[in-house]
């Protein structure tokens, strides 16, 4: 299983952390994910949108961009997580 994909704050803000992360649909529930380069080293704790450090919210896809395998892929490169 890879890295769970993270949003900061900025990106979290209020109900965006709800949003998928590859769509922007609401109400996303599925947990994004990123593989072993993506999120190696201090990448696991940077945002997944914007880049920035420190990183801690959960980020989600939807049920079509996580539909089947899609939910096992990087959210950044799409490799299996």
């Amino acid at each position: 299983m890879g890295v769970k994909a993270c949003l900061c704050g900025s990106c979290s803000f209020g109900n965006k952390a709800d949003e998928c992360i590859k769509c922007g649909r609401p109400f996303a529930k599925i947990p994004a994910q990123l593989c072993g380069n993506c999120g190696f080293g201090n990448k696991e704790t940077e945002c997944v949108k914007c880049g920035a450090p420190f990183a801690s919210t959960q980020a989600f896809l939807c049920d079509n961009c996580g539909f089947g395998n899609k939910a096992n892929e990087c959210v950044k490169c799409g490799n299996p997580a």
